[in-house]
């Protein structure tokens, strides 16, 4: 059994009666729902339990936290179409959702980043094919000069915009292997 110490305090007779009655209805004497009462409050001080939780996230520890949040009518029904949107559960789209919040470098939801993909090789095909129609020597048929020479000043900007999206999918994916992703 682990050592306790008193806890003394002064209320007033009837709040004590009142408290007593609770304790009784509870099964428990006055003094054990008073130690209840003040774990609690310790429990839930806010500096405290954030200290916690990054304490035991820093030890590598899944916090034993869950939280509850109700939506009902129109904001339940637009949480469920835009999650079936993305093709995950509600709970996922909220929980991607808290953490693009909550972070500066929030992982995307994996179709979308299949879909970014896929415009990524898009892009390079675009811009071999551009790249062969407008290098061809002398006038391709059907292409006229001036178009022509749009098409290669085009392929530096089409270079550079297929670049930054893959850049932002190789940072995306570091990002799902992060501990806290």
């Amino acid at each position: 059994m682990t050592a306790s110490a008193r806890l003394l305090t002064s209320v007033e007779p009837d709040q004590r009666q009142r408290f007593s009655e609770l304790a009784a209805a509870q099964g428990v004497s006055s003094s054990r729902l008073l130690a209840r009462l003040v774990h609690r409050a310790l429990i839930e001080n806010p500096e405290a339990k954030v200290k916690r939780l990054l304490e035991e996230a820093a030890a590598g520890k899944a916090p034993a936290e869950k939280y509850t949040v109700r939506l009902m009518g129109l904001d339940a029904a637009r949480l469920e179409s835009r999650a079936q949107a993305r093709g995950v559960t509600a709970s996922g789209y909220v929980a991607h959702v808290l953490r693009a919040h909550l972070r500066a470098d929030p992982p995307m939801p994996y179709g979308e980043f299949q879909e970014l993909k896929r415009v990524v090789n898009d892009l390079a095909g675009i811009r071999g094919a551009m790249t062969q129609l407008a290098s061809r020597e002398g006038s391709t048929p059907g292409l006229e000069p001036s178009l022509q020479e749009n098409v290669l000043k085009l392929l530096p900007a089409l270079k550079q915009i297929r670049e930054m999206v893959q850049d932002m999918l190789t940072a995306n994916s570091k990002s799902w292997e992060a501990p806290d992703a």
